[in-house]
């Protein structure tokens, strides 16, 4: 085990005003718990005139995310503001009646069958960035964040439209993206200036997306997430499946989830093996030995204990959307304090994942404490997927991606921090590296 403590914010000596909390907030959303919060297990603040409450241990997540979780299917009103303009109904934004019709008919294109038939994606789209990182010199600077948002951003067009998804057009599709993050969250959030640059940002996405569902099902694409979905289509009878604007939402959603969250733990876990050489070193054995001198399958996925350990461990240290949050929908009541209808309530995975009564050496980087043979930690003390119902449907995906990808890459090459660079984060929705993470390249 590692005595390793990755970088994160300065925890204030106490709690933060209203004012300065919204202040820091719009800069970083890390940087606004006290030292004290990490061993609360139920907060309630006012924040202006509004009632915001943390649920902050496993009993109290539970209650949201399944006991009561009628009362809270609701996104936080923030939530809702930044994706509604490009996600619309999509699953990730949606509550009620058009939630359970999505995630019903969605559910079934995650399964594992369906994963093991997307790990082909995966593997080969790997091995293309495999050979291009061939050709850079060695010790040269890479920008190791781009680098996993590009593989990841063309595995999940890969797998959401087909094999024969031009160069040209995964740019687009990213540069959209892109261009729709540039203004999420600003200071000025959530201004009329906001809300038409939101607007003209999705409309170009849209365009895209609307393009690609047009060409419909060739013999290029069968198999794909948009094959399958275009096989629910009925605007006709919307009730019974999808329209063309829901499935152009859920492929916009599954972008979402696909792309910077994974690219952002891929790169926080090349960062945190190079900073600990044992781990590198048992990660190298694990991948020499599991991998050889041969092309990855699905079926390696099983046999990869430690880089999956590596994976969730970055996980629990960088959780890729840090806070969650939910509407109270009705008044409730929980340990004996009153939660008004309308009250926000925030889940928080960086708060819970540190927890000082849920986790031994809560800020150090340990991977085995997910290896296989671990005490499990209770599963609403490790939320990076969220929880109950509304957990994320791709989260097999998810992990059979990081793990694959990381293996093989690991199997080829070192990723080192130059002398003397520092790294920190930026959170607003997402956690990521800051500055890209330049990091140096050497082949094994």
């Amino acid at each position: 085990m590692t005595d390793f403590i990755p970088p994160y914010p300065e925890r204030p000596a106490e709690y933060l005003g209203p004012l300065e909390t919204i202040k820091r907030a719009r800069n970083d959303l890390l940087s606004i718990w006290p030292e004290i919060v990490f061993t609360r297990e139920f907060i309630s603040l006012k924040i202006l005139n509004y009632s915001v409450f943390i649920a902050n241990c496993p009993e109290i997540v539970r209650h949201i995310f399944v006991t009561n979780q009628t009362n809270y299917e609701r996104k936080g009103f923030v939530m809702r503001s930044v994706l509604e303009p490009l996600a619309g109904d999509g699953l990730i934004i949606s509550d009620g009646k058009t939630w359970h019709k999505h995630k019903r008919l969605e559910a079934p294109l995650f399964t594992p069958d369906y994963v093991t038939k997307y790990s082909h994606v995966m593997i080969q789209t790997t091995s293309e960035c495999i050979q291009r990182w061939a050709t850079i010199t060695p010790g040269s600077t890479i920008a190791v964040l781009p680098e996993m948002a590009k593989l990841t951003a063309e595995i999940i067009c890969r797998t959401l439209f087909g094999s024969e998804l031009t160069t040209q057009q995964i740019e687009q599709v990213v540069e959209g993206f892109a261009k729709y993050q540039a203004v999420m969250l600003p200071k000025n959030f959530p201004s009329l200036l906001w809300k038409r640059k939101a607007k003209a940002a999705a409309k170009g996405i849209h365009e895209v997306v609307d393009h690609l569902i047009a060409e419909g099902v060739t013999k290029s694409n069968e198999g794909t997430l948009l094959s399958l979905l275009l096989k629910l289509r009925n605007d006709d009878d919307p009730e019974n499946g999808l329209t063309s604007k829901q499935i152009r939402n859920e492929l916009i959603v599954l972008f979402l989830a696909g792309h910077e969250t994974t690219a952002n733990t891929l790169a926080w876990s090349w960062y945190l093996i190079s900073q600990c050489p044992e781990v590198e070193q048992r990660l190298h054995q694990e991948v020499d030995k599991v991998l050889a001198n041969r092309t990855a399958t699905f079926d390696d996925f099983s046999q990869l204990n430690y880089t999956q350990a590596i994976i969730e461990e970055t996980l629990r240290l960088y959780p890729p959307i840090p806070i969650l949050s939910r509407e109270a929908k009705e008044k409730d009541f929980i340990r004996n304090k009153e939660v008004p209808a309308g009250s926000t309530m925030l889940i928080v995975p960086w708060l819970l994942h540190r927890h000082k009564k849920l986790w031994d050496k809560p800020d150090h980087f340990i991977p085995e404490r997910f290896l296989p043979n671990a005490p499990k930690p209770d599963k609403y003390a490790y939320i990076p997927f969220s929880g109950g119902p509304r957990v994320c449907i791709g989260k097999f995906f998810a992990t059979v991606e990081t793990t694959l990808c990381l293996a093989m890459l690991a199997r080829n090459f070192r990723l080192t921090i130059p002398e003397g660079q520092t790294v920190s984060h930026e959170c607003r929705l997402t956690l990521r590296p800051s500055d890209n993470l330049p990091m140096q390249i050497t082949p094994r």
